[in-house]
């Protein structure tokens, strides 16, 4: 009966750093950090180790735990901007992030070959050339819908970085407007990634900013949202 509890202990254990990964690198953290202060105390002499070398040994303790709590949010960071995560480990969050990239490479080199084969239609057909035109027309107002904000979120995520992640519905110029909203904003882009889910696109950004500017930076995005919208649009309440 006493091999029954262990599996059922480690079961729970194991469902439990699943789903809440948190809680599993920090714990692997306290573990490593534990081990080490063990082993220190077991090594050192009956008559006791020098001061300095105690002290190393704890500066070293930190320096490693502030390495791996690093190391750890920028796996969180990863992990957010990852659709599609199989599990919540370390190894499957970048193994799916590696294939999230060259789904994305490939989806990049259809796009291209489309892009590729319209300009060639194009071209073998003079008519095609006043598509534009039509599409710029004053007189349709396929550009006029609003963006229509669902979720926004602020996150800082450690040095002087902030994860902005923005949930709206997915309309014909809601990537557009998006697009010429940050550039109006004048913000420092790290990186950026949008990913359109049935009808909602999900548009995720890292920003060079200090913390402090976490409240005044979603408050810029809304205002900015309100203004492309006009003042038709009922106010933004997020």
């Amino acid at each position: 009966m006493l091999w029954m509890e262990n599996m059922e202990n480690v079961s729970e254990e194991y469902n439990q750093n699943i789903w809440e990964p948190n809680y599993a690198f920090e714990n692997e953290e306290y573990s490593w950090a534990m081990d080490e202060l063990y082993d220190n105390d077991c090594s050192s002499s009956p008559d006791g180790a020098p001061a300095s070398a105690s002290l190393s040994n704890s500066n070293n303790i930190l320096s490693e735990r502030n390495r791996r709590k690093k190391l750890n949010q920028r796996l969180f960071a990863l992990r957010a901007l990852v659709p599609n995560i199989t599990k919540m480990d370390k190894a499957s969050i970048i193994k799916d992030a590696i294939d999230y990239i060259q789904q994305l490479q490939e989806q990049e080199a259809t796009l291209q070959a489309d892009i590729m084969e319209l300009e060639n239609n194009n071209n073998n057909n003079p008519k095609n050339h006043d598509l534009p035109m039509l599409l710029t027309s004053k007189n349709t107002n396929v550009f006029d819908s609003p963006i229509q904000l669902l979720q926004l979120n602020v996150t800082p995520m450690g040095d002087n970085t902030l994860l902005v992640s923005i949930t709206c519905t997915k309309r014909a110029d809601t990537m557009l407007k998006l697009c010429q909203l940050f550039e109006s904003l004048n913000l420092k882009i790290i990186t950026a990634n949008l990913t359109v889910v049935s009808a909602n696109l999900f548009n995720t950004l890292f920003i060079r900013a200090d913390e402090k500017e976490k409240e005044e930076l979603k408050m810029q995005i809304q205002t900015a949202i309100a203004a492309f919208n006009g003042p038709q649009t009922p106010p933004i309440t997020i």
